[in-house]
């Protein structure tokens, strides 16, 4: 039993931006075909508030930022073009655009509306979240506290490190006041995605602020916000059966649809698209979004609520609709007294260069040639008296790199590799030396050496990540409302329980589950066994938080569960990516959507713009796990999904007993 007005009509909410660089489509198909209550946007990943604050202090505005640090893009190839639209639709707006300066960006889009002569919109900002100022005072007062994963702690706050941002992620509640209140359009920083769609659930089903709300109510408008805060990958993006999402008629992939959650009053939802779109909305697409970045499935700290995605359950087709899949079973409990802290670091200078190397023995003719121009750029640097690189990174791709001594013998064999040479250095000095000396190479190495014409590789800024906790109680927030920037405190309701006020947030105890219906099941024990890969049984899905690796597995049928738990464990996981795992691997059970969850840590090298990795965000790992082999009944193969288990054949060996 839900307490706020249960006879509230449903409201509807799109998502048309996963990240800041995100197809700019997305808002017009929803704005014009969604018929949607709300519109959201999010631009902010862990990384962009470093570029931002970077490009911020060189002044003025650049590259797709406005003047202090906000997404000009969103303003100028969002709203302007669609502010007829917006207003003759009635769609109101919550987007993350201000990033490092939300009153900018506010009053970048008064300014768009009054020049185009346009009644302006009432427009809030949420400000607050921007700790920078007042960083080291709360270091040097002791109110930070260390962010805990895996039970490994991160540092506070680097010492003699440039700083760059150092800003809360926080959560629904000033959204939702600023809209009871009257705005139309809400412009916040840093605050966690899904609170740009609980925000506005909270203001349609609590007009009135209440004393509290309901824990469960807050869980599923912060699942329905995550399900549909990536974009595109609740819709058949990033889908692990992607030929069905490429194929899927109305344009496929060349026309996306755009994720739409339409949610009730009894805290349940539908996650669907807009009619005539391209992409697929199936327990597939949903439950490897549910899945994305999430941790500890039972503890997802969020600042308004702890959700528990364990006992979510998803009816595709759903009233025989295609395309439209219900959302239950939402739990929540009350939050921390805490705000995590997303904070970038400038640490020194990198470059990566590329060159395409062909013929046989590819493989180690790549890593001659890598070796070779490392080796002579250090001669260069001894010779000028500069600083050696603080790192190097060698990576030939086509090889299976990634695949570490998982990679299959015929792709050592490849006669068409890229070899990717990556350097870290204190001072682009040093890196210009390195650059200067990677294009000699196609005269005076290995024979057939192309793919340099772009130039000269140059230095880019190494920006690192890291998290902590900090009090709510030393994050004041404010709402700067409308054109007379009218500026009210924020009143934060959501409150933690005294049991819940350690600053080891991350660790809380979940609530025990019961066992998954086939958790005792042994039929899939009886042979004869066929060894298959686990993308036969799985969907899968994985990302980033920081330096830590987020890898998702859901069967694709219940009676997979049992033999997927017994096989798929933490340390045959970490052993699997023993090239990358540097911390622990944790393995996480959700058994209402036949799910695991992964938690790799140190496993990114660095992660995000901090690594020399290809993948420095860790999307490439559920895919590679999908093709770890494991031995099943041979009955079970008639069953599976033919295009699979056809396209795969060469993976199936026949097993003996177990």
């Amino acid at each position: 039993i839900f307490c706020f007005n249960t006879h509230m009509s449903s409201l509807r909410i799109g998502c048309s931006s996963a990240f800041w660089g995100d197809s700019s489509r997305g808002a017009f198909q929803l704005v014009r075909n969604g018929d949607i209550d709300f519109l959201v946007a999010d631009y902010l990943a862990e990384v962009t508030m470093g570029i931002l604050a970077r490009q911020k202090n060189r002044g003025g505005a650049r590259g797709g930022m406005g003047a202090g640090g906000f997404v000009a893009e969103f303003v100028y190839s969002i709203f302007k073009p669609l502010m007829n639209d917006i207003k003759d639709n009635k769609v109101r707006i919550v987007t993350n655009a201000g990033a490092m300066n939300p009153v900018g960006c506010k009053e970048a889009i008064e300014e768009v509306a009054r020049k185009a002569n346009l009644p302006i919109p009432k427009v809030a900002a949420i400000v607050g979240d921007d700790l920078m100022p007042v960083s080291q005072q709360l270091k040097s007062e002791n109110k930070l506290y260390p962010f805990d994963i895996n039970g490994e702690e991160e540092p506070v706050l680097p010492d003699e490190k440039m700083c760059l941002s150092f800003n809360a992620y926080i959560g629904a509640e000033p959204i939702a006041q600023a809209l009871r209140e009257g705005a139309e359009i809400v412009i916040t920083g840093r605050c966690v995605d899904s609170a740009m769609v609980l925000g506005p659930l909270l203001a349609h089903f609590y007009p009135e602020k209440p004393e509290s709300y309901n824990y469960d109510f807050l869980s599923a408008g912060s699942v329905a916000g995550h399900i549909i805060e990536c974009g595109c990958q609740a819709t058949g993006g990033n889908f692990t059966d992607w030929e069905k999402s490429c194929n899927s008629g109305s344009g496929g992939w060349a026309n996306m649809g755009f994720p739409i959650v339409e949610f009730s009053a009894d805290g349940t939802f539908l996650v669907t698209k807009p009619k005539g779109t391209g992409g697929l909305v199936t327990i597939g697409t949903v439950s490897e979004q549910i899945l994305y970045e999430i941790h500890d499935p039972g503890n997802y700290v969020l600042p308004d609520v702890v959700v528990d995605f364990r006992q979510i359950n998803l009816k595709e087709n759903f009233m025989g609709n295609k395309n439209l899949v219900k959302v239950s079973g939402c739990k929540g409990r009350p939050p921390t007294n805490y705000y995590k802290i997303s904070g970038t670091f400038f640490d020194g200078y990198k470059l990566s260069a590329d060159l395409l190397i062909p013929g046989f023995n590819a493989k180690e003719k790549g890593y001659a040639v890598a070796n070779a121009i490392i080796t002579r750029s250090r001669r260069l640097l001894k010779m000028y008296e500069i600083d050696d690189f603080i790192d190097t990174n060698i990576e030939v791709l086509g090889t299976e790199h990634l695949l570490g001594n998982n990679a299959s013998e015929i792709a050592q064999q490849s006669r068409e590799v890229i070899v990717r040479i990556s350097v870290l250095h204190s001072s682009p000095k040093g890196l210009k030396i390195f650059g200067k000396e990677v294009a000699p190479s196609a005269t005076g190495m290995a024979p057939g050496i192309t793919g340099g014409a772009s130039g000269r590789p140059r230095p880019a800024p190494l920006i690192k990540h890291y998290s902590c906790l900090v009090s709510k109680e030393d994050v004041p927030i404010k709402i700067v409302m409308g054109e007379e920037g009218i500026t009210t405190d924020a009143v934060i309701t959501t409150k933690a329980l005294n049991h819940e006020k350690s600053h080891k947030s991350f660790s809380l105890t979940a609530p025990l589950l019961d066992p998954h219906p086939f958790e005792n099941d042994t039929d899939w024990k009886k042979s004869p066994f066929v060894k298959v890969p686990l993308i036969s049984l799985c969907f899968g899905r994985s990302g980033d938080k920081g330096d830590v690796v987020n890898v998702g597995l859901i069967a694709r049928k219940p009676i997979y569960y049992p033999l997927i738990k017994y096989y798929i464990t933490d340390e045959f996981v970490k052993n699997f990516f023993q090239h990358f795992c540097n911390g622990s691997c944790k393995r996480y059970e959700l058994p209402s959507l036949n799910a695991f969850n992964f938690v790799l840590t140190k496993s990114l090298g660095g992660g995000g713009l901090g690594s020399l990795n290809i993948d420095r965000q860790g999307k490439t790992y559920a895919q590679f796990l999908l093709t770890a082999t494991i031995p099943v009944p041979s009955s079970w193969i008639k069953s599976m999904n033919p295009s699979i288990t056809t396209k795969k054949s060469n993976y199936f060996v026949i097993q003996s007993k177990l």
